[in-house]
């Protein structure tokens, strides 16, 4: 179950499960549609097909059945009647078997997969930044590109939730504050919102500038840096800590619910988001 349902008519808004439950059987449906469209997709966007194999080949996963995915994410949540209704929703243009999305887990883990084995490791931002220095036009507008770039704005979306509920402390980077009680100094916080905002300023245009997001997610990385420090855990660290439950980290054998944690977390999956579409951009033919 995810731990945020976004709003259909507003990308940095979203309900909690337990909120989800209280709205009314129309509501809901426009929810779990809204969720379901995030993950899934006709095949016939960027699914290979192939007759003499039987037709479409479903290399991310797949496929999936709407009646079997929104009770399995929706059933204890939802109504009856409106897990029903989303279905019908769902299903109202003669489609049945779908695919996923580049938003759907399986597909990233399957994508990340095939590219390391390609690569040998996930590009690096430098690498991103030496494929633009190189010659290499970024391409925008396909199927693949606009479900990354629409699920890395919702990423910055929640982080700039978290940084709007993150109290801020006071003092420079250097301010010495026990890890218990961390949070994103002052200057730190600002410089994280800025970085939001200029990021998406240039995810909203037809032809954003990839060096401005190679350049936004490079200050993340310091931003991201510092709280490592402060944690005693390393950017990597970070990384591999995703989805870590409650934002939970075990700090010097102490485990410790961190104001810092789970915005790092965030920042963490922006960065890797961010990355994810640099390099479907820039991906060299």
């Amino acid at each position: 179950m995810a731990a945020r349902y976004y709003s259909p008519d507003d990308p940095e808004s979203y309900l909690t499960p337990s909120r989800l439950k209280r709205l009314g059987r129309d509501k809901q449906a426009e929810y779990m549609v809204h969720w379901f469209n995030g993950l899934f997709w006709d095949p016939a966007n960027d699914t290979p097909y192939n007759s003499r194999e039987g037709g479409y080949q479903y290399i991310w996963g797949g496929p999936y059945n709407a009646n079997d995915e929104l009770r399995e994410e929706f059933e204890g949540v939802a109504s009856e009647e409106a897990i029903e209704a989303a279905i019908e929703e769902v299903e109202s243009d003669g489609i049945y078997d779908w695919a996923p999305t580049s938003a759907h887990p399986d597909r990233k883990a399957g994508e990340e997969e095939a590219m390391a084995d390609h690569y040998g490791s996930p590009p690096t931002l430098e690498d991103i930044r030496r494929r633009v220095e190189n010659g290499v036009v970024p391409s925008f507008g396909d199927p693949l590109e606009r479900q990354e770039r629409e699920a890395l704005r919702r990423e910055l979306a929640e982080l700039r939730a978290l940084l709007a509920q993150d109290p801020p402390q006071h003092g420079g980077i250097g301010h010495n504050q026990p890890p218990q009680h961390l949070a994103l100094t002052v200057e730190l916080k600002i410089e994280a919102t800025d970085v939001i905002d200029q990021m998406d300023a240039e995810l909203i245009k037809g032809t954003p500038d990839v060096a401005a997001v190679v350049e936004s997610a490079g200050r993340l990385q310091k931003i991201l840096s510092w709280i490592g420090k402060k944690l005693d855990k390393s950017v990597d660290g970070f990384m591999g800590a995703i989805g870590t439950a409650g934002g939970v980290a075990v700090v010097g054998g102490v485990s410790a619910q961190l104001a810092g944690v789970p915005v790092g977390e965030k920042i963490a999956q922006v960065i890797n988001s961010s990355l994810e579409w640099l390099n479907t951009v820039t991906l060299p033919l």
